[in-house]
């Protein structure tokens, strides 16, 4: 089979994952697989299997997609964002730093989020905050980030007891 082919299929497997359709998304995604293998194709494939709950699956898929490119910043995120989810946080961190560290990575302005996030959660507002300011000036309009950002500095200016 061509490269076309593999390429078809992975684009037709994103399409089906951006509105929702995982079963598809991951016949497609197989089917590419089956062509050549591509961190991508692992990188989405992990993406509908976390989507579908089998964090175990998606796992795999992961380390599956950096062990294919080691410079590949999204699946190391996802690796991070699992783990903590699973209550590994010390691994989570590894790899959520990782993720930033990459040559590519579409999203670093959400890897530095979830560090923020994460040490928000072990109550380290200084760190946190060193964070949030590397995801905002990544990406000014971060919603997300711009209001964990004022709750940091709200709680920072309130009168302790």
């Amino acid at each position: 089979m061509s490269s076309s082919s593999f390429q078809l299929s992975l684009d037709l497997a994103k399409d089906h994952f951006k509105v929702g359709d995982l079963d598809r998304a991951e016949f497609h995604l197989r089917s590419s697989l089956e062509l050549e293998e591509s961190e991508e194709a692992y990188f989405y494939l992990g993406l509908v299997q976390n989507a579908l709950g089998q964090w175990s699956d998606a796992l795999a898929s992961y380390y599956k997609a950096v062990s294919l490119n080691h410079e590949y910043g999204n699946p190391c995120n996802e690796i991070g964002v699992l783990l903590l989810r699973m209550g590994n946080d010390k691994e989570a961190v590894y790899w959520l730093k990782k993720s930033v560290r990459c040559e590519r990575n579409d999203a670093p302005h959400i890897s530095y989020f979830n560090l923020a996030t994460l040490y928000k959660l072990w109550n380290r507002p200084e760190r946190s905050l060193q964070y949030l300011h590397k995801a905002l000036t990544l990406k000014k309009d971060f919603s997300e980030a711009n209001e964990l950002w004022r709750e940091l500095k709200s709680d920072e200016e309130a009168p302790s007891n």
